[in-house]
Order: structure tokens, then sequence, then C-alpha cells
């Protein structure tokens, strides 16, 4: 068999709308090579007895829904390949859009972050190589806590995140110039309606919030006045239809949004607020 007798055979068995770059993906990583190399070698027959087994088994992973990213065991985001495995959400673009407005806010000046719910890493290691922060990355998932200390070696950022076992807030008060978080915020009808590779896979306790889909966003507005700096920052990601109820939170906080921002679909996906 040919490299693009593989390809070809196994793109026709994927369902209606899964990207082909998928397969493409998945040679390469089985056979351990590049792009390049997969296109100069298309038309070679297959040699790698041990890598064709490879690909297969991946191959049956992806039919099963799994997610390409956890299949990979990373996935890309800001530019940067985060280690990803399904204690961890996986990174998505829409949180770029918060990353953007962090470090648009921190610009070139020192500061005191607090991650909520880091996961992965992805928004502290990002916002520590982009600007000249520090960052308390809090997670209170023991795996996901795993995942996050081998991204921040794999970055080299030990110095600048450091990793805090808690929910939501440190147990010790302490001020912070701006605090971030992509907290859970699907309601249980959100999660009920999720497609397979998502609901499967990926984290429940990084997703659903509860009943509503705003619990977690209103417990993360009502105590980010004790930890904040006066002047600083509070920056969310919020789900879809959830602005108006996020204001009101922070009305009663005592926070004052200064700007929501939409993403690629025009939905409200992060509001910022000031102390």
């Amino acid at each position: 068999m040919l490299y693009s007798e593989l390809f070809t055979a196994h793109l026709k068995q994927l369902k209606t709308g899964e990207l082909s770059t998928a397969v493409e993906v998945l040679i390469e990583k089985a056979f351990a090579v590049s792009r390049t190399q997969f296109w100069i070698r298309k038309n070679q027959p297959i040699r790698d007895a041990g890598g064709l087994r490879k690909f297969r088994r991946y191959f049956r992973r992806l039919l099963a829904d799994e997610p390409l990213a956890y299949i990979l065991k990373e996935k890309e985001f800001f530019g940067e390949k985060f280690m990803v495995t399904p204690a961890v959400l996986i990174p998505r673009p829409e949180t770029e859009l918060l990353v953007e407005k962090t470090l648009d806010i921190l610009g070139k000046k020192p500061a005191r972050i607090l991650d909520i719910g880091a996961g992965s890493g992805n928004i502290s290691i990002v916002v520590a190589l982009k600007s000249r922060a520090r960052i308390t990355a809090v997670e209170a998932s023991g795996p996901a806590m795993r995942v996050l200390k081998k991204n921040i070696a794999r970055f080299g950022m030990q110095e600048r995140v450091r990793p805090l076992a808690a929910d939501f807030f440190p147990k010790k008060t302490r001020s912070f110039h701006a605090i971030v978080a992509n907290p859970p915020y699907l309601s249980r009808k959100d999660w009920d309606a999720l497609p397979p590779g998502i609901k499967c896979f990926e984290p429940r306790t990084a997703l659903l919030a509860g009943t509503e889909g705003t619990e977690a966003l209103k417990k993360i507005v009502a105590r980010a006045p004790e930890y904040l700096l006066p002047g600083g920052h509070l920056l969310l990601e919020i789900g879809q239809g959830q602005l108006r109820a996020v204001r009101a939170f922070l009305k009663a906080a005592g926070l004052k949004e200064t700007e929501h921002v939409r993403d690629y679909r025009g939905i409200a996906r992060v509001i910022i607020a000031c102390r």
C-alpha cells in the first residue's frame, strides 16, 4: 500500500464535515514524518509496519469521536503548542480573545496575575511569555495540576508561573493587578446538547457550571474584589447569552464594566471590569 492510498482510503471513512487534515496529521504522527516528508513519500510503498499499526490505532480513536488534540497529546494556542490530556479542557480560539485583552491591559508593566482554573496553563503561560507579569495559576483538579506543571516546565516558566492547588481562589488573600478566568459556563441544557467528542472526552467539571450556567461566574465575581488591587481588572470568558447576568453580578460586587468583546460569531465572549 502507498501512503497516498492509505490517506485516501481512510479519508473516505470520515463523517461529513470532518477535516481531511486529521488523517494527514495522524499519518505524520504515526510514521514520525513531517508534512513535507509525507508529500514526498505519498507515492512510495509503506514499509513501516509499526507505524501502520499506530496509525490504525489512532484512526480508530478518531472514528470513536475522540478529539484530535487528545490523540496527538497537544494543541496549538496563541502560536504555542501545549500538552493536553483528557484531564484538561482543549484550548479554543475564543480564549485567545481573553489573552489578547489581558496583554493589552498589562502592557509592559510588571504585574501580579491570578489565573483561576488554569487547566493546561495555556492562559498563564502565554501571558507570562508575552508580558512582564508573574502569574499564580490556580487549579483544583489533581490530574489537571500534573498537566499544568508539565507545561510550565515545557516552556521554562517555573520562575514566572506558580501553580497552586485551590478551588477558585487561594486560601490566603493576596492582592493582584488582574484576575483572569475561563471558568465552566455551560448550563445543564447546554451540556446535554454537546456533541460526543466534547461530552464524552473533555472534563465535565471544566465545562458544566450548574443548572443556570452562571454559577461559577457568580462565585468568581463575588470574591474578586477581595483579591484585586484598587484599579485592578477582572477578565472573564463567558457563555452565549450570559452578558446581562454577569453585568448584574459585577454591579452587586461593586465592580465597573469597562468593556466586553464579541467573538468571531458575534457572541459576547469576554467581559472586563475594574475595581
